[in-house]
């Protein structure tokens, strides 16, 4: 319709406003579209959040049922009163436990098939479908008993064969569906459903059939949580949004669910007063724009003679304007403009691939990974397809520049830089920075798991670099979409989680992306702001172990084991904050104050008393160690050859040199030095001879298949003589049984720690344990 206008003006007119017009109906379109696909996967999203908190506050009380049930399992009296079919004993700790942590159902079931409850009433005879699935290994989950369903864990009852199992439940009712919608922050109903005997899903509370086709099948989909696939299954229903997660499983087949319900109408219902808006607006734009067009053209037509002068300035880079390409005067502008043109998308190109690229490798950098990264993900979100993401990192590269220099390294990254994008095959490939590179890989993670292995071993390829013979050994993280995640972020660091966990695995190797790396991170982050503070609020404590001397029948010594009393979470395992303590560099402190609360409380204790204290790696790699013990043992007025510094081997293999001086120096004036855990790592000769132990401690695994195996006896005799032979003392850890000690004392073992004599107790009934009469129990 355009040869219709003769004038200039007619034209500008006319095609602004239909081409405003065309955009605004694109516009109203793609809102309409992205509205529908917005409100879905707001949906699925907050569906998806509201399960993971639900499956959090899940998780939390099952570790608060486990962390109650295992310790009383694992009690010696408990497991007597068991084996002994003590049912008063039984009854009595069990409803302890149930008044402590308000629990409905508490319960045993022995071997023998028989079901001890907190009051006689409760007791039952066999329970086939409960024993099978605790003699299957369930031990955590919806349990179903009496008729209602239970939020349960399970321990085993060994004295040491598995005697029984404790079983502690609370009630899944309507309150507690309420109490966890309420933790959603959309409006979602919450309900658990089972499958019967009779393989139908009802309604839990209610016992109701499900009768929605769509509901059943997705819950026949649904498989357990842990079988290497995501456990959480979403579809659409009449309307809602629904969502199943599994609670319980029997035989690999998930018989218990929670489902969540969000209704979609309500998602649609925010954006009624954008479509209102965006109609409003393109009304009153196109009026607007028909109206400003027509004073535009009306301008352009008489400058048009300067115009071209302004466009020749611009050719010559005095000025800048816009060229205009057409049939009438403006077409005379034409040349001009695009020898402009040209020069300037020059330039740009230029300024672009410096500013999209790595200026060492010429690879893509991280600004352009996160632009790629984002538009495969949203192909990934129309079209359903997988991509995978590999984050690779150089092993010992820091070394490289350290010893050799940043222009050897830089080499080094040129030659790795080359031979991933070779080994790639086409694929998309980043330098993030340092010696960290990512992969793109179309496909799910199954493909770029292929991919990791054969890349880590060409990379690890020896090659001449400057002159330097080297190896650029690698280590990769892999994360999914959308199975990980779809926002480029996440996705990036879950890959770089898993790298972290690659190295941790020891180097060489490819990890994929689990959920749990993520928890573990975000747990090692709380772990590690409340560390800071432990020290200042006094929420450590020490707790001692007794030594038993078998010549003298009695106990010479007593271990420092810290105990942190977290305000909120209780007490913390030291396995659960010393590793992370070890790697943020707080076990620093935290050592410093365990060395000198131990040589305090050792000072209230009998002058033949030694106190064992154990030390990090860490604590070893920073200067003034030695310092530090020289001023504890002066200002707590201990004497020195009753600290006892207890460390293990791995602290010879990172600082042998300087651990040899730094305990040289401390058994000079007079501290005694053990080797822990001896046996169980790279455990040589050399290290016996060429540091001053006093003592060896040989690791609780012999211990245990002591009276078992012939070659777990035949190691401790070794040991025991190697130790005599080199004058040194020995300790056996983990010591449960009187027949142990026999052995052990035969073997010619010196002193011996374990449950049997106590298990840690805090520092007031240390004294309790000096005053009883030893010799009467072991001799």
């Amino acid at each position: 319709m355009l040869f219709r206008f003769r004038s200039l003006e007619s034209r500008i007119t006319a095609l602004y406003s239909a081409t405003f017009g065309l955009v605004m109906l694109l516009v109203a379109a793609s809102l309409q579209w992205a509205i529908a696909s917005n409100a879905d996967h707001k949906v699925r999203s907050e569906l998806t959040s509201s399960a993971r908190v639900i499956d959090r506050i899940w998780s939390m009380r099952s570790q608060e049922l486990d962390s109650v049930a295992r310790p009383l399992a694992l009690d010696f009296g408990f497991r007597e009163a068991v084996a002994t079919d003590d049912d008063a004993t039984i009854r009595s700790a069990l409803s302890n436990i149930a008044a402590r942590i308000d629990l409905p159902n508490a319960f045993i079931v022995k071997y023998d098939g028989r079901v001890v409850g907190m009051r006689p009433d409760q007791d039952s005879p066999y329970d086939e479908e409960l024993w099978d699935e605790l003699d299957s290994g369930w031990h955590s989950g919806a349990l179903r008993i009496n008729g209602t369903t239970y939020q349960a864990v399970a321990a085993e009852i060994r004295a040491p064969a598995l005697i029984g199992w404790l079983v502690l439940g609370r009630r899944i009712d309507a309150g507690e569906m309420k109490e966890l919608s309420g933790l959603s922050a959309v409006p979602v109903t919450a309900a658990v459903v089972r499958r019967t005997e009779a393989g139908r899903w009802v309604y839990d509370q209610s016992d109701r059939p499900i009768n929605d086709g769509g509901i059943v099948a997705l819950l026949k989909r649904m498989k357990p949580a842990g079988q290497g696939e995501p456990a959480d299954l979403s579809g659409r229903m009449a309307g809602n949004m629904v969502l199943a997660r599994p609670l319980g499983s029997s035989d690999g087949v998930a018989n218990t669910a929670l489902l969540l319900n969000f209704s979609i109408a309500d998602a649609l219902a925010e954006y009624d007063p954008l479509r209102l808006a965006v109609v409003i607006a393109g009304l009153i734009g196109l009026i607007a724009v028909a109206f400003a067009s027509t004073r535009v053209a009306r301008r352009i037509v008489r400058p048009i003679v300067a115009l071209e002068e302004a466009a020749k300035a611009l050719e010559r880079g005095e000025r800048t304007s816009v060229p205009v390409v057409s049939k009438d005067e403006i077409g005379a502008l034409t040349g001009s403009f695009n020898t402009m043109s040209a020069e300037i998308v020059s330039r740009e190109n230029r300024i672009r691939h410096m500013a999209y690229h790595d200026a060492l490798t010429d690879l893509p950098n991280r600004l352009q990974l996160r632009e790629e990264l984002d538009r495969r993900l949203a192909a990934i979100g129309q079209h359903g397809h997988a991509l995978a993401v590999l984050c690779l990192d150089l092993d010992n590269f820091k070394m490289v520049n350290d010893t050799l220099g940043h222009r050897v390294g830089d080499q080094l990254l040129k030659l790795v830089a080359q031979r991933l994008v070779e080994s790639a095959q086409g694929r998309f490939v980043a330098r993030t920075g340092g010696d960290e590179f990512c992969l793109l890989v179309d496909g799910d993670g199954a493909e770029a798991e292929r991919l990791a292995p054969a890349l880590i071993e060409t990379l690890a390829q020896p090659a001449s670099v400057a002159g330097h013979f080297l190896r650029a050994g690698a280590s990769i993280g892999i994360a999914e979409a959308p199975g990980d995640a779809l926002d480029a972020d996440d996705l990036v660091k879950h890959a770089d989680l898993a790298l972290h966990a690659a190295k941790a695995a020891g180097r060489g190797r490819h990890r994929r992306f689990t959920p749990d790396l993520d928890a573990d991170a975000n747990n090692r982050r709380a772990v590690e702001m409340d560390l800071h503070n432990a020290i200042a609020r006094g929420e450590f404590e020490l707790y001692f172990q007794p030594l038993f001397d078998l010549a003298k029948n009695r106990i010479s010594a007593f271990e420092a084991l810290i105990r942190w009393n977290h305000p909120q979470k209780g007490l913390v395992s030291p396995l659960d904050f010393i590793p992370i303590a070890e790697e943020t560099g707080l076990i620093v402190p935290i050592g410093e104050w365990v060395l000198k609360e131990a040589c305090r409380q050792a000072m209230t204790w009998p002058d033949d008393i030694r106190v064992a204290v154990n030390f990090s790696t860490v604590q070893f790699a920073t200067s003034g160690i030695a310092n530090l013990v020289f001023q504890t043992l002066a200002n707590s007025g201990l004497a020195a050859d009753r600290l006892e510094v207890e460390i293990t081997e791995s602290l010879f293999l990172e600082y042998s040199d300087s651990v040899r001086e730094i305990l040289h120096g401390l058994k000079q004036i007079g501290v005694r030095i053990a080797l822990d855990d001896f046996g169980t790592g790279f455990s040589s000769l050399s290290y016996l001879r060429k540091f001053p132990f006093d003592k060896i401690k040989i690791d609780r695994s012999f211990i245990i298949e002591l009276l078992n195996e012939a070659e777990a006896s035949a190691v401790v005799k070794a040991i025991t003589d190697l130790a005599a032979a080199l004058d040194m003392e020995t300790t056996a850890e983990g010591v449960e049984e009187p027949a142990q000690v026999e052995a052990l004392r035969a073997h010619g073992c010196t002193t011996v720690q374990g449950y049997l004599f106590s298990k840690p107790v805090p520092a007031a009934e240390v004294q309790d344990l000096l005053e009883i009469k030893w010799e009467r129990r072991v001799a």
